[in-house]
């Protein structure tokens, strides 16, 4: 029984580390040294085993294979070295960050410890399967899968014919996300100032969670207010992004004077157009814009006056942490849920939805609203004509609904009518022409 190193042959040999009681192997080849436990105390055992070992590392350099001093290869390590890849190019597309995201909060999570070995097409297949990915999501994740297939091709660390395959993968249809009807978004702005002030079992929240559900208040207000997507367009912008420019003129010899607060929108879908979007805010964005500084900035003594001079990202908390405020969100509307206070399920995108189905109920032309919001006309066309279904005058004339005749009635008897079956039978013809004369004598003296 050696004691601590024994030569087996060149480039090979066994030994003892101390306070172990397994042997070691310390093997050569292609110029790259590996050091590997054999998991066995037994002296003959070893010696085999590290024999077996550097017949097998000789056939991979044969077959062109990656020889690796670690014995275990994780799937983590490649992903890892995939993420540096794309880091390296030289040109950065915006899509590398979501391949960024779902790498580090989906794929690394999922094969945790993982090895090579096991990294099979059924475990991809697996993968997706505990996955609900919309039609974008499962092709981002294709991709992803596809950089790794390749790593591994061309570092040689598989062979080609044993890449596992990307399975067939089920899209799942996007849940609709709801622009809030008026009755639930009344409850939504009771409630969403006061949330900061929740208790989970019999305990307050920390003051960082605090700080992020008081800025989301004012950041669901912006979104009301602009129909901004979340995300990177709004959580790029700092307070100096904000100009402000002076609007006047005169009307019958008197000036009039009005400030404008524009900012310029560039990030997100936006980035593809050159020179992104300008945008000016309502003067409830600005206010909630003020309120973050005041809640973020608390030694700076913001004001309407002063707060676009601040360099500071606008979602960006005092202690430098910009929230997943549509996970803050959500636990916002699971508890109006649990307490019975909504049913629909709402995001924070159905702000954008709210936006642009109330501006076009208003009569905003459809062409101002989508340059407004980013999209086009077509866009808005094909996924908002339904609120043309859900007004009342459009329901009226589809189901060829005399709404004069009711509001007359209603003069007439002094009576509201809220339900169709509280209206009273069809008036004979007679009946008719004396409403009508009624009600212009009515008019007359009711103008």
């Amino acid at each position: 029984m050696v004691a601590k190193y024994e030569r087996l042959a060149k480039s090979l040999a066994i030994y003892r580390v101390k306070n172990s009681n397994n042997f070691y192997a310390r093997i050569r080849v292609n110029g790259v040294e590996i050091k590997r436990s054999l998991g066995v105390s037994d002296e003959d055992e070893a010696k085999f085993r590290a024999w077996e070992l550097r017949s097998e590392l000789e056939n991979r350099n044969k077959q062109g294979l990656a020889i690796l001093a670690n014995k275990k290869i994780y799937i983590e390590d490649i992903v890892n070295n995939v993420i540096i890849q794309l880091d390296s190019k030289k040109t950065q597309l915006q899509i590398y960050k979501d391949y960024k995201t779902v790498f580090s909060n989906f794929i690394i999570p999922f094969f945790k410890n993982v090895e090579i070995v096991d990294f099979t097409t059924k475990k991809i297949r697996d993968y997706f399967d505990s996955q609900e990915l919309s039609v974008t999501r499962k092709n981002i994740n294709k991709t992803c899968f596809k950089m790794i297939l390749e790593y591994l091709e061309e570092e040689k660390i598989i062979k080609k014919n044993d890449i596992p395959i990307i399975p067939k993968v089920k899209s799942f249809k996007v849940e609709a996300r709801d622009a809030f009807n008026d009755e639930d978004l009344k409850i939504i702005l009771e409630h969403l100032p006061n949330f900061h002030e929740i208790e989970k079992n019999g305990r307050k929240a920390n003051f960082k969670t605090v700080e992020y559900r008081k800025i989301l208040n004012e950041y669901f207000l912006i979104l009301l207010e602009t129909g901004l997507r979340t995300g990177e367009e709004f959580i790029n912008l700092r307070f100096n992004d904000i100009k402000k420019k002076k609007h006047s003129y005169y009307k019958d010899d008197l000036l009039i004077e009005n400030d404008n607060y524009l900012v310029k929108i560039s990030k997100g879908k936006t980035k593809k157009y050159s020179n992104g979007r300008v945008i000016a805010l309502s003067s409830k964005a600005i206010n909630s814009i003020v309120n973050i500084g005041k809640i973020t900035q608390q030694d700076k003594n913001i004001t309407i006056d002063n707060f676009i001079y601040s360099n500071k990202l606008i979602l960006e908390t005092s202690f430098n942490k910009i929230a997943e405020f549509s996970d803050i969100f959500k636990q916002f509307t699971d508890y109006l849920k649990e307490s019975n206070l909504i049913n629909t399920h709402y995001t924070l995108y159905s702000c954008r939805h709210t936006f642009i189905t109330k501006r076009l109920m208003q009569g905003v032309d459809i062409y101002l609203i989508a340059k407004y919001v980013g999209s086009s006309v077509e866009m808005i066309e094909k996924h908002y004509d339904n609120y043309k279904l859900s007004q009342q005058a459009h329901i009226d004339s589809l189901t060829d609904f005399n709404r004069n005749e009711l509001e007359l009635k209603a003069i007439l008897n002094n009576v509201s009518y809220t339900d169709y079956d509280d209206i009273p039978p069809d008036p004979t013809e007679a009946e008719l022409l004396s409403f009508y004369n009624q009600a212009e004598e009515f008019f007359k003296h009711n103008k």
